[in-house]
């Protein structure tokens, strides 16, 4: 019995001691964990490791997935040669814990993903090249992470696409964006109801909206896109109908954290956060992407971002035809953006 005892030991140790295989090559799929403050959050690594360049995806929400931005055209023009990393937040997708109330909010995400780009580094090496990707909420957890301290110091740049980095401001634009299109819309004669009940919400709800307000005229943005033609039709549940069984998503796991995270006090903690008055701290290279008719996110955002970042290495591209998800609606537009950008700055 303490002979076996002691050969369980030795084979403990021995496993315990045996270094973790990092996967360097040109079509990799690596699934790990982050593990911080009581979150478990996945990461899926894929594409060409051995470029040595990463992008990290911080996807929006709160209490989204990277899921659903692992495309087919993505992986076809962009993880050919460069490395996608697709991060689930704590509470999102595939991440794993408790519910995590307490550490579920701005600072601590921020902090996740500082660790997420130390921990690339420490993967595939120091001399790997990291940028962050945001979209939508991912855009202001970015613009979190590129104003705090000296974090941007730790990757090669940031690119924000439909993303936000000031609620009170988004409310503002969104509504401006929606009535301007409604009476456009009206006068064309299209979708005349659906954009009367819009203007009408608009006209009678002026400004400091509370967070019920915030929500509808969200709510709002997200139809009223679907009304505009020439607009690229962005359909999720066949995205979800393509992907469920062929990659084989947790769709429990991503509806149940989603559920969780979207009902929070976080959210009611982030409505009126804004980072205008801090991105003049930010003197990396910028690409920001935006859909011409993203009412959730409205191009003017990008263009506050644009003029209030410290530096002069910086674009600004609108997609004439993409709404609130321009890498989905315009795939040949974002590849192309992005690789450009990363040549650039690698």
């Amino acid at each position: 019995m303490r002979f076996t005892v002691f050969i369980v030991f030795l084979l403990l140790v021995g496993y315990s001691c045996q270094k973790e295989q990092i996967t360097f090559g040109t079509d990799v799929s690596d699934t790990f964990y982050l593990d911080n403050a009581n979150a478990s959050m996945r990461v899926l690594v894929e594409g060409n490791t051995l470029s040595r360049v990463f992008i990290i995806v911080v996807h929006g929400g709160p209490g989204e997935s990277s899921y659903f931005y692992n495309t087919d055209y993505i992986s076809d023009h962009l993880e050919n040669k460069y490395s996608l990393v697709y991060w689930d937040q704590r509470n999102s997708g595939a991440s794993q814990g408790n519910s995590n109330s307490d550490n579920l909010n701005l600072p601590q995400m921020t902090e996740d993903l500082k660790k997420l780009v130390q921990l690339i580094k420490g993967r595939y090496g120091q001399n790997s090249d990291v940028f962050i990707l945001g979209h939508s909420f991912g855009g202001l957890l970015a613009s979190s992470f590129m104003t705090t301290g000296n974090y941007q110091s730790m990757v090669k740049g940031w690119i924000v696409v439909d993303g936000s980095h000031n609620y009170p401001l988004n409310d503002t634009l969104t509504r401006k964006a929606l009535m301007t299109a409604a009476e456009q819309q009206i006068t064309l004669n299209d979708h005349v109801s659906e954009w009367r009940s819009i203007l009408s919400y608009c006209n009678s709800h002026t400004g400091n909206f509370t967070i019920g307000e915030s929500q509808q005229l969200e709510a709002f943005a997200e139809d009223a896109e679907t009304y505009i033609e020439g607009v690229k039709e962005f359909d999720v549940a066949q995205i979800v109908k393509s992907n469920l069984f062929k990659k084989d998503w947790p769709l429990t796991s991503i509806l149940f954290n989603y559920l969780f995270s979207s009902g929070s006090d976080f959210i009611k903690d982030l409505y009126k956060t804004e980072f205008s008055s801090s991105l003049n701290k930010i003197n990396s290279p910028t690409l920001l992407l935006y859909g011409q008719y993203d009412f959730i996110c409205p191009k003017e955002l990008g263009m506050d971002i644009y003029n209030r970042i410290n530096t002069s290495d910086k674009k600004m591209v609108i997609s004439p035809i993409s709404g609130h998800n321009l890498m989905s609606q315009d795939e040949e537009l974002f590849c192309r953006e992005v690789e450009q950008f990363l040549e650039l700055h690698k």
